[in-house]
């Protein structure tokens, strides 16, 4: 047999080779950096085509402070943010937003993303904020908190603070940077904010059954020592970057 009648067959063994490899680095990355499309191009494409109520809801508290702690993808878009977002934002007396997805099911369709986020109450209340810290859920096994913005004082701290917790920090890969101008966050006063991104197994830590579905992130008695310990952390950088 010639080798010009092996080489075919050497090529399907390498693509299948290559194929197999892809597959498990994927299945074995402690995050998946790939992101699907937006279903809706912003959040007034959003709230047009989708019912306030049954699909959605918005939660806002103004305590009338000039920092703003929010859940963009609250509810069951990215599960736990939004308790998390509340926590921290009740502990420090700061404002409070949650654009909560409310569906039985399917809540991901109604993630737009942070550059696309032209919702009017929340560009309202960003426009008399000095300080804005968005949490946000990622994909990932390993409970790691990707931090992210362009107000680097208060990421310095944040990070710090954290870190002193007992919290895995680190730098937000490229496409959760945070660090566009159109970013929601850094749309307040100061033109710059704070994104923490918090994993799967991150938000899943701050529960005392690991449990983030709907009924057991709705009950306070599940939030164990580290949702606590968290949003301390987050409202003791804030004070001493203020």
């Amino acid at each position: 047999m010639s080798f010009f009648s092996l080489k075919p067959k050497f090529l399907i063994h390498k693509f299948i080779v290559i194929s197999i490899l892809s597959v498990l680095l994927t299945s074995i990355l402690p995050y998946n950096t790939a992101k699907a499309d937006d279903a809706f191009s912003s959040m007034s494409e959003l709230m047009e085509n989708t019912t306030e109520g049954s699909d959605w809801q918005i939660t806002t508290t103004d305590r009338g402070s000039d920092v703003l702690i929010a859940a963009i993808h609250g509810g069951g878009i990215e599960p736990a943010t939004s308790q998390l977002a509340s926590l921290i934002a009740s502990n420090g007396g700061y404002n409070y937003y949650s654009f909560q997805g409310v569906r039985p099911t399917n809540n991901g369709e109604l993630h737009v993303t942070s550059t696309n986020y032209d919702e009017p109450i929340i560009q309202h209340m960003q426009s008399t904020a000095n300080r804005s810290v968005t949490i946000h859920g990622a994909l990932g096994t390993e409970p790691v908190t990707y931090i992210g913005g362009k107000d680097q004082s208060l990421i310095t701290r944040i990070e710090d603070e954290l870190r002193n917790a007992g919290f895995e920090v680190q730098e937000s890969p490229n496409h959760l940077s945070g660090s566009s101008d159109n970013n929601i966050v850094n749309k307040n006063q100061r033109g710059e904010g704070v994104q923490l991104e918090l994993t799967t197994a991150m938000r899943q830590s701050l529960f005392s059954n690991n449990d983030i579905s709907k009924i057991s992130r709705m009950n306070l008695l599940n939030y164990n020592a580290d949702m606590y310990n968290y949003a301390h952390a987050v409202n003791d950088a804030i004070a001493k970057d203020n």
